[in-house]
């Protein structure tokens, strides 16, 4: 368990160790929730899409949703 401070403006620094355990990097987004009046931090996938889909179709190759990936990069 790590202890930060509070700024004087709500922002706190997470701790070196904590970011590289997470591979997190300037501009990551975080998810705040409370949970039985404890404060859980967590890390927003880059792609939640993928996230969802090897959590409910493992095995899968992921083919179909990285080329969706693709064709969203080109429209753009």
């Amino acid at each position: 368990m790590r202890r930060v401070t509070l700024s004087e403006k709500g922002q706190i620094s997470i701790p070196a160790s904590i970011r590289q355990q997470f591979g997190l990097r300037k501009g990551d987004k975080l998810l705040f929730e409370e949970v039985d009046g404890a404060i859980i931090i967590r890390p927003v996938p880059e792609y939640p899409l993928l996230t969802l889909k090897e959590k409910h179709m493992p095995g899968e190759d992921g083919k179909i949703a990285e080329s969706l990936l693709k064709e969203r990069r080109y429209e753009r």
